[in-house]
């Protein structure tokens, strides 16, 4: 069994992008937006990122009772800033704001693929970047010597961040892929399972892939991300504990290679939505050649 090193190889990738832009005459300018309160380490990790690259970087926070019209405003007005080179909306949004919001932010400032633009180009193949999460799955079993081609793949969840992006890339890479979604019966999703060469799970369920999921020697990467604290609730000052979807003690020593959270998945998304701010600015931004 190995885990998989998601902050070193993330790392390594980071540092390729800073020599990279390092020689740029402007920078970009990474505008993170959330609503509420539940992605504070998500966000922290990009600032991290963004000041290790020498990015600027600002964070847009919004009361969870802002209303969707309200919230469309500011974000159109965050994405019209010239200043604002990649504009990040930190997803899920709360039910009360509807997700056509994410249509103000213009393709070239788009490197989660969010808006509905850059979505069509993705599929239509014509995307000048392709979406962080899935992109860092797919690196993930590149580093990893997994060879996708003719390998039976089980992708829980079919969420617009990663499921129905990375179903279709791993399709052009020649895997047989099933996708398994909320609701589906514990027999059905065995008969699967079982026969699964990789498993990769971004339901944000935690601990929802069990040892009886997993078939020996299989390959397991973990995307979900969520806090469980230990009295079930957020009261009483207790910290909560970052989990997986993936109940790891169990699986990992059924699994030939696992990916741990956090340290996995997480790191290296992240790497790669630098990547993709990187790229749209080479592409789209004048005067990035060096001095």
């Amino acid at each position: 069994m190995k885990i998989f090193d998601g902050k070193k190889i993330s790392q390594e990738i980071l540092d390729s992008i800073k020599s990279e832009v390092l020689p740029w005459k402007k920078k970009p300018f990474m505008a993170v937006v959330s609503i509420g309160d539940g992605s504070s380490a998500y966000i922290l990790q990009k600032k991290k990122a963004a000041e290790f690259l020498g990015f600027g970087f600002k964070h847009f926070s919004f009361n969870v009772s802002m209303s969707s019209a309200k919230f469309r405003e500011e974000l159109n007005r965050i994405s019209k800033s010239k200043k604002n080179t990649a504009v990040i909306v930190q997803l899920p949004l709360p039910e009360k704001i509807n997700n056509s919001v994410l249509n103000v932010i213009p393709p070239e400032k788009d490197p989660d693929l969010l808006s509905d633009r850059a979505v069509g180009s993705f599929f239509n193949g014509r995307a000048i970047v392709e979406p962080p999460t899935p992109l860092a799955i797919i690196k993930i079993l590149e580093e990893s010597k997994v060879v996708l081609e003719n390998k039976k793949v089980a992708v829980f969840g079919y969420g617009r961040l990663v499921g129905r992006f990375l179903v279709p890339m791993l399709i052009k890479k020649g895997a047989a892929v099933s996708v398994i979604e909320k609701g589906l019966a514990k027999k059905d999703i065995l008969e699967i399972s079982d026969k699964a060469d990789i498993i990769i799970s971004a339901t944000g369920v935690p601990n929802s892939i069990t040892a009886d999921m997993v078939k020996t020697g299989a390959v397991v990467v973990d995307s979900g991300f969520s806090i469980v604290y230990p009295d079930h609730s957020k009261s009483g000052g207790i910290d909560g504990k970052i989990v997986g979807d993936v109940d790891f003690e169990a699986v990992k020593n059924k699994a030939s290679l696992i990916t741990p959270v956090p340290g996995g998945v997480g790191p290296m998304g992240v790497a790669m939505l630098c990547q993709n701010v990187a790229q749209l600015f080479k592409v789209f931004v004048s005067d990035v050649t060096s001095e």
